[in-house]
């Protein structure tokens, strides 16, 4: 836990250490959500109200709703598409995402399904750049600490350390500014964090551009949550950060309580 850019409290089981690296699960779409952040502040993207079709080559498109489709509804998962059952594969490419249906018109609904793959694509089209080597040079080449692992094939399966997560956390809390950097506006920031939608599973709270939005005792937060209890806690008010890593061989609740806990001080 960071409180006023000051370690407040740390926890490292023995035999491990700060920088070993754990899975994060779905922290990675919260950094998808910086990229895309990033991307607008150096005139990459319009802004998040721009179709996605706008920047993505495609096929000849047969379902209207893709007209329809904005950046803001891929990233509060908001898109109507059908996906693929968790258990089968994703379509690779943008054209064969294309040939999926819609249950609902873009905005309507939450569903937590792999619409940051969209992202993905959309990124690298307008950087032409990979996207794990875009995540290395926008994000983490303004930070101390840089070990992470992440490959194109395996989007889910990114790794970083405790301490690379604190330094985002910190991005957010000062708002999109690191080490005197900005790297997205505070525009960008405050969109991000306000609510999309009423959320639904897995967190059952408010959702905004990538981040689960929460309260406790009338103090708000934000947060990235992945499998296993990995959390990135912001809490503006108090200046705070905390970041958790755990095993992922089960959902870990307990881990909201040291949370709540903090939440007290």
């Amino acid at each position: 836990m960071i409180k006023d850019g000051q370690i407040a409290f740390e926890f490292t089981r023995e035999n491990e250490s700060e920088v070993q690296l754990f899975p994060v699960g779905c922290i990675f779409k919260s950094f998808l959500s910086a990229l895309v952040g990033i991307a607008i502040y150096e005139g990459k993207i319009g802004s998040i109200e721009d179709c996605v079709i706008d920047y993505i080559e495609h096929n000849e498109i047969t379902d209207i709703n893709w007209y329809k489709l904005k950046i803001k509804h891929v990233l509060s998962k908001t898109t109507g598409i059908v996906w693929p059952a968790p258990k089968d594969p994703i379509p690779p490419n943008m054209n064969e995402v294309m040939e999926l249906i819609f249950e609902s018109e873009p905005g309507v609904s939450f569903k937590y399904k792999p619409d940051p793959q969209i992202i993905v694509n959309l990124l690298e089209a307008v950087y032409g750049i990979e996207i794990t080597q875009l995540f290395r040079i926008k994000i983490l080449s303004y930070f101390k600490n840089r070990d992470f692992e992440w490959v194109r094939d395996d989007i889910q399966g990114m790794k970083v350390s405790i301490k690379l997560l604190d330094e985002f956390g910190q991005l957010l809390l000062n708002k999109g500014v690191i080490e005197g950097k900005r790297l997205f506006s505070e525009e960008y920031y405050k969109l991000s964090v306000l609510e999309y939608s009423s959320g639904g599973f897995p967190e059952n709270t408010p959702y905004g551009l990538g981040w689960w939005l929460g309260s406790y005792s009338s103090i708000l937060y934000f947060c990235a949550c992945g499998f296993g209890g990995q959390k990135l806690v912001i809490i503006p008010d108090k200046k705070t950060v905390i970041s958790i890593l755990s095993d992922m061989d089960r959902p870990h609740p307990e881990n909201m309580e040291i949370i709540e806990m903090a939440l007290h001080l």
